[in-house]
């Protein structure tokens, strides 16, 4: 039996070292030998030596263990006498064919008297002690073959360390030695002879944490085990300690969870542990270093701590010898892990931590190049708020000349909220936070502090107007909330007083037409006001504003006229504001022709606005592209990435943002293509939601939802929300933007036998769209053309205008809304006895959507294909392979009729989960999605006649 090695916060599995164990067996399994496994402090070299003792070859051996430095002031060869006495029941079983020599372990050993031959007489003290090696050695390979292994043997006493020397330099026959060190401790084990193995363990990377949280508890997110890394440096007995406090489910295993946890006992009493050990010079390194926080040399280390210069170098040695300090090379040094950091930041009294952190600051102030937010974090530790009110606006400052407003409004927003921050910078950080808020992403707490600043602080009337106007820009951009942003600019308003062209700035957020719930001729006029406001002002920028949304509203509201003022925007603006205002105008371009269906147009516009940011971090502009992006991928068929790129945006925009109403809306329509009815209407309802100040978002949402109530047979649920649709485009007066929704809308009202109003809303369309340069309008005026002279009984006439409509949508390109035309196309030339050009129009409408990856779709094209065309191959093969057994076609049949898994196996005497995959295989055949979209008529289709599977 082999007795536990003992170990400090051991992993619950052993993972990524099994290259080294192997080369320890190796090794082992052949004495005499020698290895050594060096490490710092942490890293699992314990761990190590506890699997080698556990591997069955070893196993069968005697296995001397134990570890060194276990007290403060260990006794003499007291890791030897611990192992020797691990296996006392060993020990006793050989002690006849001991030698008198061994007689001289009765003082070390007193426990084992009873059968040791007696202490040698006359002996002097030197004799004794050559005695105690020779009787130590005789007792480690008298028993049989063995191991010896100890760990830490750099905290081992002299004696222990000279016999191991004597050891290693005559090996003795039949006895393996493996010992582990620190690989920085004070003494490294001495290569007297050219030892077997020396094995080097590092800390744990990236990949192999979210190896051992696999491990241990089954799955673990890639985000969580890259953020446990990060706080634990890949420390072994950090990484598990904090793990196991998290508790011992993957469900608790969230980046949320690990970065509000406190550093756990274990790893606070191990810290504790290590710097009473240490003396004060490199205790007060070991301070600094987690004071600093960060990466420093031996002079800044020295600084901080206040030690004189003599005193530095010895004291960080020292500090990384017990794994407190981490050695980085080119004379840089870290906490041992930022968790050790923070277990010895909060041992440190309050007064020292202060002084440090003044000291810190003045240290990183005097450098060249200083970081300023590090010096005004460091300043506020220390309580000299003057310090870190000025070193915080120099931060703002690099940061927003660097471009980065993020970072510019986190150190803005942070001080803003400290209750300690001077009367005297209140104002100025209020009005530099709200600045800089439109052109980053905007997030709900940051406007709830603004607004909470405009209700409760006391703020003079220019700083007060300012932060209203940018807060009003916000609202409208970016919240939403278009009658609270605008009631914000008319309070600015009265405040600015001859600021006129920051009230311009104001009233030209309301001027674009999909903006609010006012008619277009609305937003113009406050396009005008804006104009007559800056009359006389020279701003550059303002003045490039106002052109911009002037082309932009034009381009809105499809007019063809607009064209040719977009050759007069400058190619390469002079100063970055007007840059980025150009930049913004082709992004808008790019929105307004997307939703009038020039699609290539707008992707090259997306391109040129992409190129004049290119060099300028601008949030809210990438934000705005990436979202029309995301709609051009959409209409021309990239479903195969769409969905992802959706979701991905919404990690990076606030979740309640009208930024995130563009992903949305994205994503519900995927959804709906993959016949997803309930997640497309979530997603829908979701879009709807943050869409209020976006007019054309909201007509799609509509219409997306219009489409899914009528695709489930519910037609007075998708009348009603049409009509609210069409309500909202009514009022602003801007039928372009009904494209996606007419044809819904029309179908829903011909279902409900509504053919005089259907015809009517297409008349009031048609002239809506008159004269507009808008693709997709003119393609669904025809689409819907086609549904009404269908509707009317003239069914080949319907037929040649639904095929108009086809070819319409496909020179936009929109495949699937030329799919749909091309289906609706087809089954009138079927009605009508055109079985060719029924069956053409059906393949053409089956290649589409097949391509799209809507399987359901396709798969009703090809039951209509056989309808057409009896003699058409059916696809998969007589037998089964690509077709259904019997037991799949019974249980798929169950399936439909919505009975659970549980309710199938009952009737068909079948486990749960031999159900669940009999489903799976049926889905995979019918080339479905899920289960919620199958039905008795898909599988009559796909089996022929209903009855037989082959």
């Amino acid at each position: 039996m082999v007795p536990d090695m003992p170990t400090i916060g051991a992993a619950p599995v052993f993972v990524a070292r099994d290259t080294e164990l192997a080369e320890l067996v190796r090794v082992t399994m052949n004495p005499p030998s020698v290895a050594v496994v060096e490490g710092e402090p942490g890293v699992g070299r314990s761990r190590l030596l506890e699997e080698l003792a556990a591997r069955p070859g070893i196993a069968s051996r005697v296995v001397w263990s134990a570890r060194c430095g276990s007290f403060a002031r260990p006794g003499r060869l007291a890791p030897l006498v611990d192992a020797l006495l691990g296996r006392s029941d060993v020990a006793a079983a050989h002690a006849a064919g001991f030698s008198p020599v061994t007689g001289v372990l009765r003082r070390l050993i007193p426990e084992w008297s009873s059968w040791l031959p007696p202490f040698p007489a006359n002996a002097d003290a030197e004799t004794v002690r050559q005695q105690e090696f020779r009787a130590l050695r005789e007792v480690l390979t008298g028993c049989g073959a063995a191991v010896l292994l100890l760990d830490d043997v750099h905290s081992a006493d002299d004696d222990t360390w000279e016999f191991l020397r004597g050891l290693a330099a005559s090996p003795a026959t039949a006895l393996s030695v493996v010992v582990s060190s620190a690989a920085c401790g004070p003494r490294r084990f001495p290569p007297i002879r050219e030892i077997d193995a020396h094995l080097s363990l590092a800390a744990f990377t990236p990949a192999q944490v979210r190896t051992l949280l696999d491990a241990s508890f089954g799955r673990c997110a890639p985000e969580f085990a890259a953020a446990a890394h990060r706080r634990t440096s890949g420390i072994a007995v950090d990484l598990t300690a904090l793990v196991r406090s998290l508790g011992d489910t993957a469900e608790a295993l969230s980046v949320e969870r690990l970065a509000s946890a406190t550093v756990p006992p274990i790893v606070r009493s191990r810290v504790a542990g290590l710097t009473a050990v240490i003396g004060e010079p490199a205790r007060d390194v070991v301070c600094a270093a987690a004071v600093l926080g960060s990466p420093a040399g031996e002079a800044d280390l020295g600084a901080v701590a206040a030690l004189p210069s003599r005193e530095t170098s010895g004291a960080v040695t020292e500090a990384v010898e017990t794994g407190l300090l981490r050695d980085l090379g080119c004379g840089r040094y870290v906490s041992g892990s930022p968790l050790s950091a923070e277990a010895v930041y909060a041992l440190l009294p309050g007064p020292q931590r202060c002084a440090m952190h003044g000291r810190a600051a003045a240290r990183l102030a005097a450098v060249a190049d200083p970081v300023a937010s590090l010096i005004a974090r460091h300043a506020r530790l220390a309580g000299e708020l003057a310090a870190w009110t000025q070193w915080t606006g120099v931060a703002v400052d690099n940061a927003i000349e660097d471009g980065r407003t993020e970072e510019a409004s986190r150190l803005l927003e942070a001080a803003l909220r400290d209750a300690d921050l001077p009367r005297s910078a209140r104002e100025s950080f209020a009005v530099r936070l709200a600045r800089e808020l439109p052109r980053g992403i905007a997030h709900a707490g940051t406007v709830r502090l603004l607004r909470e600043i405009l209700r409760e602080w006391p703020l003079s009337k220019a700083a007060r107007g300012e932060i209203r106007v940018h807060l009003g820009q916000v609202l409208i951009n970016q919240v939403g909330k278009v009658e609270a942003g605008r009631l914000e600019i008319e309070l600015g308003a009265a405040d600015l007083g001859r600021r006129q062209a920051l009230l311009a700035r104001g009233l030209v957020t309301l001027a674009l037409p999909h903006i609010g719930t006012v008619p277009v001729e609305e937003n113009l006029r406050w396009l005008d006001q804006a104009e007559q406001v800056s009359k006389g002002e020279h701003d550059a920028g303002l003045l490039a504003a106002i052109a911009a949304n002037r082309l932009s509203a034009r381009m809105q509201v499809a007019d063809p006229e607009a064209w040719q003022d977009i050759a007069d925007l400058p190619l390469a603006p002079e100063s970055a504001e007007v840059c980025r205002q150009v930049a913004r105008t082709y992004i808008n371009l790019a929105d307004a022709v997307a939703w009038n269906g020039h699609y290539p147009v707008a992707r090259a516009y997306l391109a040129t606005a992409r190129r004049l940011i290119r060099d300028d971090h601008q949030p809210y502009l990438d934000a705005l592209a990436d979202g029309t992006e995301l709609r051009l991928d959409l209409a021309v068929g990239e479903w195969s990435s769409v969905a992802e790129k959706a979701r991905a945006m919404l990690t990076r925009v606030d979740g309640d943002s009208s930024l995130a109403a563009e992903p949305l809306l994205v994503l519900g329509w995927y959804e709906y293509g993959q016949h997803r009815p309930a997640a497309a209407l979530r997603s829908f309802d979701a879009a709807f939601a943050l869409s209020a100040g976006s007019v054309p978002v909201q007509a799609s949402a509509y219409a997306g939802r219009v489409a899914v109530h009528q695709a489930g047979k519910d037609l007075q649920a998708a009348r009603r929300l049409a009509e609210y649709g069409l309500e909202t485009v009514r009022r602003k007066n801007n039928w372009v933007w009904a494209a996606e929704l007419m044809p819904f809308a029309v179908r829903t009202m011909l279902g409900l036998g509504q053919l005089v109003e259907a015809r009517e809303l297409l008349a009031e369309y048609r002239q809506g769209i008159d004269g507009k340069d808008a693709p997709i309008a003119n393609a669904a005026a025809l689409l819907c053309r086609g549904m009404l002279t269908q509707a009317r009984g003239e069914t080949l006439a319907a037929g040649e205008l639904l095929l108009g409509a086809a070819q319409a949508y496909r020179a936009l390109p929109l495949p699937f809304f030329a799919a749909y035309a091309d289906e609706l196309a087809a089954g009138c030339f079927a009605e009508t006895g055109e079985r060719e050009r029924a069956v053409a129009s059906f393949t053409i409408a089956e290649t589409a959507y097949a391509k799209l990856g809507a399987a359901v779709d396709a798969l009703r094209c090809r039951r209509s294909l056989r309808r057409c065309d009896p003699e058409m191959p059916r696809r998969g093969r007589r037998g089964y392979g690509e077709a259904l057994s019997p037991r799949e076609l019974e249980v798929a049949r169950l399936a439909a009729r919505n009975l659970t898994n549980r309710e199938i196996g009952e009737r068909l005497f079948l486990s749960p989960r031999t159900v669940e995959i009999h489903i799976g295989r049926a889905l995979r055949k019918l080339r479905l999605p899920s289960r919620t979209v199958l039905t008795e008529e898909l599988i009559r289709d796909a089996t022929g006649d209903g009855s037989k599977t082959a």
